[in-house]
């Protein structure tokens, strides 16, 4: 049976006066109908005090499995590990610009950023992917070496936006950069990298196309993510203005003896799911799933928080003007949803709860 379609109202005044209100709490009846039959349920996410202010651009946002709170301050150049109250236990040696966090099993942190070199006396920024070693320094981040693990050297205009681990400790890295022209290594790709650092083949990449609008396009990738289960499967975003799907996800599947990857939702199977909906999102920054397998995707250009079930079908949005300002990062932990307030320096904190009186 074929589903039906709702438009979902994302941001409503109403909304965002309750934003700014006593509790701050976002109800769901606000949202409008959902895209699946059912309803939203009795679900909401209500903002916790105190705000995490005092961020330097955070970009980022990463929780440990320790746990820890890792937010990446771009204009700071430095990682600053929180406990889960907000207290700040420490910051990291400089990386410049991070953009981008994640963390293997072994507890190592996967960063994004630059370094400044300087070639035949000529000063250049270079694009990087660096580990910083907690364990080694006793999971102080403040002595934690810091190494830089990967950059091209041929190509100093290379960005890496993204980093997910799965479950062997390999990671994909998502890259940027302005020349597409090369069939066989564009600057917009996913890497993937095994647990020892080193860059894999290409043949062993997700090859996902730069030209064109359709599904398994990449263009300015802006942040990947993997998810809880064993699995090679990732998710992405992206930023490019070509873009129709602007957050895809990506399983490999196998027919005979050809293994490809594909996109894990098509309209022809799913029909009009909203995760597939073209212009639902405009500058997502980042991504994130759940325990249950819901999808979170935060858009720096709506100012606004997405949320889908495992199904593709939007269960959620909140934000807007007023309430963030271009949010950059999203992580999900115990029922806490904590995003990236970049425009505004501050962490918000977002509970789930089905108390809705």
């Amino acid at each position: 049976m074929r589903m039906r379609r709702y438009s979902v109202l994302l941001v409503v005044a109403s909304m965002l006066a309750l934003a700014q209100g006593c509790g701050d709490k976002f109800d769901t009846s606000a949202l409008g109908a959902p895209d699946k039959s059912g309803g939203f349920g009795d679900t909401v996410y209500v903002l916790q005090q105190p705000i995490w202010n005092g961020f330097s651009h955070p970009t980022d946002i990463h929780i440990g499995y320790e746990p820890f709170v890792y937010v990446a301050e771009a204009t700071a150049n430095r990682i600053a590990m929180l406990d889960l109250a907000g207290g700040l236990v420490g910051y990291s040696r400089a990386i410049r610009n991070p953009v981008a966090i994640a963390q293997d099993h072994r507890l190592n942190l996967i960063v994004c950023g630059e370094f400044d070199t300087t070639i035949s006396g000529t000063a250049a920024t270079f694009g990087a992917v660096f580990k910083i070693d907690l364990v080694g320094a006793g999971h102080s981040i403040a002595q934690a070496r810091v190494t830089r693990v990967y950059f091209d050297p041929l190509n100093a205009s290379r960005r890496y936006t993204g980093a997910a681990v799965l479950a062997d400790n390999s990671y994909y890295v998502t890259r940027t950069g302005p020349n597409n022209s090369s069939i066989l290594d564009p600057d917009d790709a996913v890497l993937l990298f095994d647990k020892s650092d080193q860059l894999r083949p290409r043949v062993e990449w997700p090859s996902l196309s730069v030209d064109g609008t359709g599904l398994t396009t990449m263009t300015e990738p802006s942040s990947i993510a993997t998810f809880l289960k064993p699995s090679t499967d990732f998710l992405f975003t992206q930023r490019g203005a070509k873009s129709l799907f602007r957050a895809q996800w990506i399983t490999q599947r196998t027919t005979g003896d050809v293994t490809q990857w594909e996109s894990y939702y098509t309209p022809a199977r799913d029909g009009a799911i909203s995760f597939l909906r073209v212009g639902l999102f405009k500058r997502p920054e980042d991504v994130t799933v759940d325990n249950a397998g819901n999808i979170f995707v935060i858009d720096a250009e709506t100012d606004s928080l997405y949320k889908f079930n495992s199904s593709g079908f939007i269960a959620q949005a909140f934000g807007g003007p007023g309430v963030m300002l271009h949010p950059e990062g999203v992580a999900f932990f115990d029922k806490t949803l904590y995003i990236a307030d970049t425009g505004n320096n501050r962490i918000l904190r977002y509970v789930l709860s089905t108390d809705i009186k």
